[in-house]
């Protein structure tokens, strides 16, 4: 039986670069993070970002999974529904051409919003698990870039995520959703409490998971995507191939990359791409979220990271 894929780990950590290039191999169909709220889907039972399903009620947990499920099986009430909705010769086309990939195809849903559900999601299906790490001064300078802020309401609003992975974390949480922090000290807060998760995460599972660190996913493109191939049982053909040269080789301005997510998600240069955190943090930002992280960065960084 074919297994199907999640990418998921930190945002800001190249998933949507890791999603399409696995979506490149034979056979496989790209699924767009289900768990996004900002995605409006009328079937979606997901009310916060990093939404928590282990111990959530049952009936919600059903939702949830009727949910998951309409993005990749041929039969559901979804796919029934958009039937019903086929108005054109164009449109049920594509309605059975997709039908036809989700029986054939393995789906990989590319999902960093789904990180504080990924066992849920693994004891629930038969899944392969792709879990990407990346260093806390670029996942911050990112969020920097686009002034992402973040409501730590979101997870306060979870009390039983804040009762299981969130614990250690409740007294800043509480803090910061009380009194408003600049983007720096939300960026340090929200990498800690999604790293110390993939931590937990990478003890019970390694031998399962596929973990990676962006940084090495950008210094050996191929040689990484083939171990994470092997792992999850694909084929790095030459269309992967040519796709992972493309999107690892282009010659891109950073003023352009960071005004422009889709040219960072399509063309960028690897290796120049690793420290460009050092050209958007100052140094006083730096020495900040290095000691702001440092209990968390040390399981997966070394001093030389930095």
């Amino acid at each position: 039986m074919k297994k199907n894929i999640l990418v998921t780990g930190s945002h800001r950590s190249g998933s949507t670069w890791t999603g399409n290039v696995i979506a490149r191999a034979p056979k496989v169909r790209y699924v767009h993070e289900p768990f996004n709220i900002s995605i409006k889907r009328d079937n979606s039972p997901f009310k916060f970002w990093f939404e928590f399903l282990i111990d959530s009620s049952i009936e919600h947990q059903k939702d949830s999974k009727a949910y998951i499920d309409s993005f990749y099986k041929v039969f559901n009430k979804d796919s029934f529904n958009k039937l019903l909705k086929t108005r054109t010769p164009k449109a049920l086309y594509h309605y059975l051409l997709d039908l036809k990939c989700r029986k054939v195809n393995r789906t990989i849903i590319k999902d960093p919003i789904a990180i504080m559900s990924t066992e849920w999601i693994y004891m629930n299906y038969d899944i392969d698990i792709v879990v990407l790490i990346r260093h806390p001064a670029a996942f911050v300078a990112s969020l920097k870039v686009k002034n992402w802020q973040f409501d730590f309401n979101e997870f306060l609003n979870q009390p039983v995520l804040m009762n299981t992975y969130l614990k250690d974390y409740e007294a800043l949480i509480n803090d910061f959703s009380k009194n408003k922090k600049d983007i720096i000290d939300q960026g340090i807060l929200l990498w800690n409490i999604i790293h110390d998760t993939i931590f937990f995460y990478r003890r019970k599972y390694e031998n399962d998971w596929c973990f990676v660190k962006h940084e090495e996913l950008s210094m050996n493109p191929k040689q990484e995507f083939k171990r994470i191939f092997s792992k999850i049982g694909l084929t790095m053909d030459s269309n992967v191939e040519d796709y992972i040269f493309q999107t690892t080789n282009a010659k891109v301005d950073l003023k352009v990359i960071e005004n422009s997510t889709e040219v960072f998600n399509t063309k960028r240069n690897s290796l120049e791409n690793i420290k460009t955190w050092k050209k958007r943090l100052s140094n006083d930002e730096i020495q900040k979220i290095k000691k702001g992280t440092e209990n968390v960065w040390k399981k997966f960084y070394d001093e030389k990271d930095w």
